[in-house]
């Protein structure tokens, strides 16, 4: 398995927060982040939002300057928390009218991983959720999800993967999909091949998780779609370079990856507020391919003999030797 990387425009935004409403830079034309992303040695693909897509840069537009840069589109993602209109919620919104606004967004991103010759739509629901005791319907909330979900996947088949991202919180105190076992079983209810569930490293911190077995845990169904990679406190979604925080688990979770030859794109969702984009993301494509090489000379089935044995200390001596000699 041959590492391929991707990443998101968004990281070189100007990533205003509510202290810094003004950014902590200028936010570069997509052409000249395209062209920076280019020089990033390992970096291949490119996630687009269906809101990079605007009647000044259509998507046959773009397909072709993504392909003068040398890159291809990874995947497509839609976020429904870009627009006020669907902050009380989105996917699982109760007036048809709100709902089917969601809906045709995410039929957009669709269209434009068709046009853009990616396989491979991620449905990031961060406004469907809820902020008090009482505030929803549960299960009406849930059958509301489901069934947008399931309108988008047989919009997507059979030539587009759709995954759902989950994630605890934010911009919702408690967002609908929070963990790893919530997405598989909305994926399991679904019942369809191209539905799925993307990962994302912080996210599976922030929910508790150990992002590894998260890994294994969906791989054993084969649901592990999309997998994404930075690293936080756990307390919040940082979306800091990852290895540079959790570096045992961002090697495990590497290590998971190669058990399951997982064929997709790694790819790097960083928001790199006081720090220059193209050298963050030298650092963390660099972080991962150090940890891959690694993990290529280890003997795994020295370790899975070591890991039989229940004994931590005979998996810590393997694993000390492989990352500290």
């Amino acid at each position: 398995m041959a590492l391929k990387f991707s990443t998101g425009l968004w990281i070189f935004a100007n990533t205003p927060d509510r202290y810094c409403e003004e950014g902590y830079r200028e936010t570069p034309r997509m052409q000249e982040s395209l062209a920076a992303m280019a020089k990033i040695r390992g970096v291949k693909g490119i996630e687009i939002r269906q809101t990079d897509i605007t009647p000044e840069m259509p998507a046959k537009e773009l397909k072709r300057i993504i392909k003068e840069y040398g890159l291809t589109c990874s995947g497509v993602s839609a976020n429904m928390s870009h627009s006020r209109r669907f902050a009380l919620s989105a996917f699982g919104h109760q007036h048809q009218k709100t709902r089917n606004a969601a809906i045709d967004e995410g039929r957009k991103a669709v269209d434009i991983a068709r046009t853009l010759g990616a396989t491979e739509v991620t449905l990031r629901l961060y406004t469907d959720g809820f902020d008090y005791p009482f505030h929803v319907d549960y299960t009406t909330h849930w059958n509301t999800v489901i069934s947008s979900i399931k309108t988008i996947a047989k919009y997507a088949s059979p030539d587009i993967n759709v995954a759902i991202a989950y994630k605890p919180r934010e911009p919702r105190k408690h967002l609908t999909v929070a963990t790893v076992g919530k997405a598989l079983s909305m994926c399991q209810e679904i019942a369809m091949k191209n539905v799925g569930v993307a990962m994302n490293f912080s996210h599976a911190l922030n929910a508790g998780e150990n992002p590894a077995e998260s890994i294994a845990f969906l791989t054993r169904s084969n649901k592990l779609f999309q997998i994404y990679f930075s690293d936080s406190y756990q307390l919040w979604d940082d979306m800091m370079m990852p290895g540079t925080l959790h570096l045992w688990e961002t090697l495990e979770a590497l290590f998971y990856l190669k058990a399951a030859r997982f064929k997709g794109y790694l790819n790097i969702d960083m928001l790199p507020q006081r720090i220059e984009p193209t050298h963050a993301l030298q650092i963390a494509v660099g972080n991962l391919s150090i940890l891959w090489k690694k993990l290529e000379k280890m003997d795994t089935s020295e370790l899975r003999k070591a890991q039989k044995t229940l004994d931590a200390t005979e998996s810590q001596r393997i694993i000390r030797r492989v990352m500290m000699q």
